[in-house]
């Protein structure tokens, strides 16, 4: 089974709107929701994911880059696969970013926070994760998980499962030694408007029995990163646990989408204004031994 984490974007709103409160639901898986005057970017999340809403968007890792020479170095990764924020002409200050026209950008390990955690690095174990969705298995219905294939490629090409169970599959892991069983993520609004993050989404697995069996997402406010309340235009607090699992039986897998809003007390909207960031944290917790693995795939 398969999922992965994504940021989910509707629509953004622009400068002259950002004093309004907000009323619109927001998607993070990562999902992201864009809007301008104009045009909308011309990549989007397609059916049946998104039922074919032109304003709903996502970012996510299919595959993780090593920050090292080997897969024991951690992953330092900048280069999401999947990020229908992809516009061949994009508008605005923040729109040219380095590797093209995208609205989003992303980062894991080193880079996502003042610690940038980086996990242990990547497992190339084929034989669990790697499904085709982005986090819930569910699909166009709650808790709204994404089809892989309805993402566009990070360059705009039509979307593409890239790492399958059974094939040429990796996978983020984590191990209980020192902080190994940490690793941080963020994404960046490159543009000129206000986006709303509603969803992440990832696909974890608790490895054998003497492995990490809780894994958290924690809201990092420290450094760059800016992820304002809708309700009281206030940031998130530091170390909010946006979701949490306890895994059962070990080894196991689970296909994660949480809510960002729903994690918030009371609830609200969360939005990132132009050029902010908002970086977060898996935290693998509960094993027995050091030296124990478990791991996540497909986060966006």
């Amino acid at each position: 089974m398969g999922g992965a984490l994504i940021l989910t974007i509707l629509k953004p709103i622009n400068k002259k709107q950002m004093s309004h409160k907000f009323t619109h639901a927001l998607r993070i898986a990562i999902c992201v929701a864009l809007y301008t005057a104009a045009q909308t970017a011309h990549a989007v999340v397609s059916e049946p994911s998104a039922a074919g809403n032109a304003n709903l968007h996502a970012i996510g890792w299919q595959t993780f880059d090593n920050a090292g020479a080997d897969n024991n170095s951690g992953i330092a990764d900048t280069t999401p696969d999947s990020n229908s924020s992809f516009d061949s002409t994009p508008v605005g200050s923040h729109a040219a970013v380095t590797g093209g026209g995208v609205y989003l950008t992303g980062i894991l390990g080193s880079g996502a926070s003042i610690l940038g955690w980086d996990g242990y690095g990547q497992s190339t174990n084929n034989t669990f994760l790697n499904g085709p969705t982005f986090g819930s298995s569910t699909v166009g219905s709650a808790p709204f998980g994404l089809n892989i294939v309805d993402v566009p490629l990070a360059d705009g090409s039509p979307g593409a499962q890239l790492n399958m169970q059974g094939g040429s599959a990796s996978s983020w892991k984590f191990r209980t030694n020192g902080n190994q069983e940490f690793g941080d993520f963020s994404i960046k609004n490159e543009s000129d408007y206000l986006f709303r993050l509603e969803r992440i989404h990832f696909d974890a697995r608790a490895g054998n029995a003497n492995s990490p069996k809780d894994v958290d997402v924690i809201y990092l406010a420290s450094g760059n990163s800016n992820l304002v309340r809708a309700d009281d235009g206030m940031e998130v607090m530091d170390l909010r646990v946006m979701t949490s699992t306890t895994f059962a039986t070990q080894p196991s897998t689970q296909n994660i989408t949480a809510s960002i809003p729903a994690a918030l007390f009371p609830n609200t909207a969360v939005h990132l204004a132009p050029g902010d960031s908002a970086s977060f944290r898996f935290r693998w917790t509960n094993s027995t031994t050091d030296f124990a693995e478990s791991q996540i795939d497909n986060l966006a």
